[in-house]
């Protein structure tokens, strides 16, 4: 089970990892200010670019893969064209970190999540901010699509927020975690959001009703950043020194992959569902092949 890929990524901590829709590419952005795009047949970097002036926290790709969008604690959000990574717009307005950014459905907007407690709209044909929603107390620092018209929000908080797009209008609080909480998204039919809370508890939402279907805990507090597998059957969960697995149908553990360093930041399934990929703190990417390991 420990068999692993390791890639020495970035110079500092790696924020976040993410697969390209065709599972051809690996992307990887760093607390040193880069942004990196690897091969997935030969792991070996494709391009590379210092993308921001401090840390590089999170990033999103257009329905189409040809936008990117990095946010950064220089309290940025960059527009790239993609893969060759030419700066095409420099977006400012927060006053704080952005700790999160995620592109609608049908492409026609973004959201940034602050550490001035709020959520930005961007209307992507312009660039303009449309909406800045305020409600939360806290940094906000995860988000999530519902659908095209409904964005979640979650962050140094115990509750999660439904807001109408592109309108503004906060449609629902979700109560019930009692720690910050981090939304690891919905599941492909898009019956259940997925949100986890720092104190060690995962709660499924019926998104027809918002009633919390299920709920389990993992067994460790610290619960720092999750992922869906393409076909909706398992949790991936990255914690302060391991990688679990869980199955969603059954609600119980299929692996646990013990690491020595302390923080997973990012983790992510290939849309092939042949990877799974994680971020951490001694500036190092882990691959496993999912097969060979659940």
């Amino acid at each position: 089970m420990d068999d692993f890929i390791t890639i020495p990524a970035h110079t500092s901590h790696v924020t976040d990892v993410r697969f390209t829709d065709d599972s051809s590419r690996l992307i990887s952005s760093g607390m040193d200010n880069m942004l990196k795009i690897w091969n997935v047949a030969t792991w070996e970097v494709e391009v590379e670019c210092e993308a921001h002036e401090k840390s590089v926290n999170d990033f999103a790709l257009t329905p189409d893969g040809k936008t990117l969008m990095t946010v950064s604690t220089d309290r940025t959000m960059r527009v790239w064209s993609f893969p060759d990574m030419t700066l095409k717009h420099t977006v400012k307005g927060h006053k704080n970190t952005i700790a999160a950014v995620r592109i609608s459905p049908d492409g026609k907007y973004v959201a940034t999540a602050s550490n001035d407690t709020t959520v930005r709209i961007w209307d992507t044909n312009t660039w303009d901010c449309i909406q800045t929603l305020k409600g939360h107390r806290r940094n906000v620092t995860s988000l999530c699509f519902v659908k095209k018209d409904l964005l979640a929000s979650s962050g140094l908080g115990d509750n999660v927020y439904l807001w109408r797009v592109p309108t503004g209008e906060l449609v629902k609080t979700l109560e019930g975690h009692k720690a910050a909480v981090t939304i690891a998204g919905i599941t492909p039919g898009g019956e259940h959001l997925v949100t986890a809370g720092y104190e060690g508890q995962i709660k499924m939402w019926d998104t027809d009703n918002w009633a919390v279907r299920a709920s389990f805990e993992p067994g460790s507090s610290g619960l720092l950043c999750l992922d869906i597998s393409p076909h909706g059957t398992m949790l991936a969960i990255g914690g302060e020194r391991n990688v679990s697995v869980w199955s969603l149908e059954m609600l119980d553990s299929l692996v646990d992959l013990p690491i020595k360093p302390k923080g997973v930041y990012g983790i992510a399934f290939s849309n092939d569902g042949e990877w799974l990929a994680c971020a951490a703190a001694d500036k190092q990417i882990r691959l496993w092949q999912v097969d060979s390991v659940i």
